[in-house]
């Protein structure tokens, strides 16, 4: 499949079904595009086909041939979208920074046809986009007054930084998705986990022959249960209130807990059928 991505001519080889954003992410390297939920209602992975904004994590990648696409780390080549990163700089609205580059593609895609948006249309146009750090204020904020933001963003001056504005030192990365996270990079020979979840509510588990599901499955490395698990099997945010477990001891309490981990070679895993795996559930009430 061959499209255009930020002005550049590039071709894939991939599943035809693949997310466009896991093939933007994975095997383009355009790790600015960010992946919040995976199904269409978070809005991180908006990116732009042919101008118009779409969730990248809901469109197969066979889509997307011949046409012209468009992610946070092509802005910098557009005047309107320059000034909107000086914005979100100056009224302080890329915070954690994942929902970041969908806002900002939102958002030149609403200012290419309206330059001076209103209120209510800056926040129907983001509407799309879901934010948990800012309240929104300050990205409405920013989007609304983008086209004032024709020169650099000067932010506390040297001297004269008491009352003023400070700007988030990592700001600059943020607005244009070159910030690095932890999802965004990895070692070429890094391995790939996928997790065994409970499909029932409540259940009774038995894992069974793993040696030879690792044996019949070439590539996968190791498979990690209760037993691997050194001193206490629980986690947390904070340290002295941890109580998660990190895999469940026979019976899991609501659907989608962990009862194991599969570790393995990343064309090995792209595959892995996790219904082979052998666990024998007994649905509880």
């Amino acid at each position: 499949m061959k499209f255009s991505l930020n002005g550049t001519n590039v071709e894939v080889d991939s599943n035809p079904a693949s997310r466009l954003s896991d093939v933007l992410r994975e095997d383009l390297g355009a790790t600015g595009v960010k992946v919040g939920c995976n199904a269409g209602d978070c809005g991180a992975c908006t990116v732009l086909i042919d101008g118009e904004p779409v969730c990248s994590c809901m469109v197969p990648v066979t889509r997307a041939n011949g046409c012209d696409i468009k992610t946070v780390e092509g802005l910098a080549r557009n005047e309107a979208a320059e000034r909107l990163q000086r914005a979100f700089l100056h009224y302080g609205a890329a915070q954690c920074g994942i929902c970041t580059p969908g806002m900002l593609m939102a958002a030149v895609s609403l200012l290419k046809i309206n330059a001076y948006p209103t209120e209510q249309e800056t926040m129907d146009g983001l509407g799309g986009v879901l934010c948990r750090c800012t309240g929104y204020r300050k990205i409405v904020e920013a989007v609304m007054n983008a086209h004032d933001f024709s020169e650099p963003v000067i932010i506390a001056e040297k001297d004269h930084a008491v009352g003023a504005r400070i700007g988030r030192l990592d700001g600059l990365e943020k607005v244009t998705g070159t910030e690095i996270y932890s999802d965004d990079y990895a070692p070429d020979d890094a391995l790939v986990v996928k997790v065994v979840r409970s499909p029932y509510h409540r259940a009774r588990f038995e894992i069974g022959d793993v040696d030879t599901f690792v044996k019949n499955n070439p590539g996968v490395v190791q498979v990690f249960t209760i037993k691997d698990i050194p001193g206490e099997n629980r986690f947390g945010v904070i340290p002295n209130f941890a109580e998660q477990p990190v895999f469940a001891d026979e019976i899991t309490r609501f659907r989608g807990e962990a009862v194991a981990a599969i570790a393995g070679e990343a064309k090995c895993m792209a595959i892995l059928d996790l219904d082979n795996f052998p666990v024998l559930w007994t649905e509880l009430p």
